[in-house]
């Protein structure tokens, strides 16, 4: 047959865009998600119930599949370079990186490790073994300061230490979210903080997204560190800081091995610097590489991406950062813990000319927490954009924070 096969890891509703796009380019795909009543499974060609989690459980589908031959791997904002890395390499197909390197990439501790070989400017930071290491490091470093597990994604387990903050409970709280025995304490830069997507053609830098982060709640949830969305173009800086950006984005990638592929970072400008606070070698989620950077720019970002997952080359010329339109993403958090009696968006939004797309995470009778500790406890989201002023945006996300319904007891 002539089509070329793709394997998606993933089929939830963050992974419908991604499925979506791979269907419009003519592509047979076939998903894998533990879930079997995921939003994605009713869009793929093949649906298997396989948790994309579990590098034993991929291995296992990869190694009895007889569907045909599969063209090409990817992975729409699932935290997996790893499996992706290893079901290439069984395939025989191009990742952007070896098994090795992207299973080290997975650890934020080893992974600074790797980058600071390569000269990538970095903030201090340490391995946290024992709760008096995590004194020593606070008492050296001064507040405030990052606590992280480092090896997981999402702010599960990240606390923002300050002066009124428990280290003990801290260091128990954050080694909760890890399987490892060491956490990483990092200086906090109070820089602004924006978030990267770029694609690597060739050992070259293309970052094609960046998005200003929203910490406009980090005191009300402090300690955790919880961002609500964010705003493209970045609100405090300018395109003038992408060739530094990308600079550090190319020291990284070189880091990693990654000569061909995408690469996500977490970065802060700080006193006129740039900084890496991480980098993940995959596509991000959170609606960022799906919604956001194609609304913010028109960059065909899913289909350049799956191109590049099946080995095809990709078109520079059409991965100019030309902002286009302004771009914001927001959440709905709970404002008390209790049972979530109703939660509703205005119905206004339906076809409004400047909403873009809207969805909830939860509903009725579920329980909620507050203070809001991670992503995980986010009830919903919307994205509105402006091709005017940023201030249209501005007022129509206050519209919508005014009217939505939320009822808590």
């Amino acid at each position: 047959m002539g089509y070329k096969r793709l394997l998606v890891l993933g089929t939830g509703v963050d992974q419908v865009p991604g499925i979506k796009r791979a269907k419009e380019m003519g592509l047979y795909v076939v998903g894998l998600d533990a879930n079997p009543e995921s939003a994605g499974k009713s869009l793929v060609d093949e649906f298997y119930p396989v948790s994309v989690k579990s590098l034993g459980d991929v291995r296992e589908f990869v190694s009895d599949y007889r569907g045909g031959k599969i063209d090409g791997v990817v992975a729409f904002g699932v935290d997996i370079p790893d499996v992706l890395a290893m079901a290439s390499e069984m395939l025989g197909l191009t990742y952007y990186v070896d098994f090795k390197s992207a299973l080290l990439s997975k650890d934020k501790y080893l992974a600074k490790e790797r980058m600071r070989e390569y000269g990538v400017n970095l903030p201090e930071y340490r391995k946290v073994e024992t709760l008096e290491e995590l004194k020593r490091s606070v008492k050296d470093f001064g507040y405030p300061c990052v606590l992280k597990p480092v090896d997981n994604s999402g702010a599960r387990g990240v606390l923002r230490l300050t002066k009124g903050v428990d280290l003990a409970w801290a260091y128990a709280f954050s080694r909760g979210y890890s399987k490892r025995k060491y956490l990483i304490v990092e200086r906090f830069l109070p820089g602004v903080q924006i978030s990267t997507e770029s694609f690597v053609v060739n050992g070259e830098v293309y970052t094609v997204g960046l998005s200003e982060r929203n910490y406009e709640y980090m005191e009300m949830f402090s300690p955790f560190i919880v961002e609500n969305g964010g705003d493209l173009p970045p609100l405090s800086v300018s395109r003038e800081w992408i060739p530094a950006i990308d600079v550090e984005l190319k020291k990284a990638a070189r880091a990693f091995g990654v000569s061909n592929g995408i690469i996500k970072g977490d970065v802060v400008i700080d006193e006129d610097k740039v900084y890496i606070i991480e980098v993940a070698l995959r596509l991000s989620g959170g609606h960022f590489s799906s919604i956001e950077i194609p609304l913010n720019t028109g960059i065909d970002f899913l289909g350049n991406a799956i191109r590049m997952a099946l080995g095809e080359d990709v078109d520079v010329s059409t991965l100019v950062y030309e902002p286009k339109r302004f771009v914001s993403l927001r959440y709905l958090f709970p404002y008390k813990t209790g049972i979530l009696e109703e939660v509703k968006f205005p119905e206004w939004m339906e076809g409004h000319s400047g909403v873009y797309a809207y969805g909830l995470y939860s509903g009725r009778g579920d329980k909620v927490s507050y203070p809001v500790k991670d992503h995980t406890e986010r009830l919903g989201y919307f994205v509105v954009f402006s091709e005017g002023s940023r201030d249209e945006v501005v007022d129509l996300v206050k519209r919508i924070y005014d009217d939505v319904v939320l009822r808590i007891r």
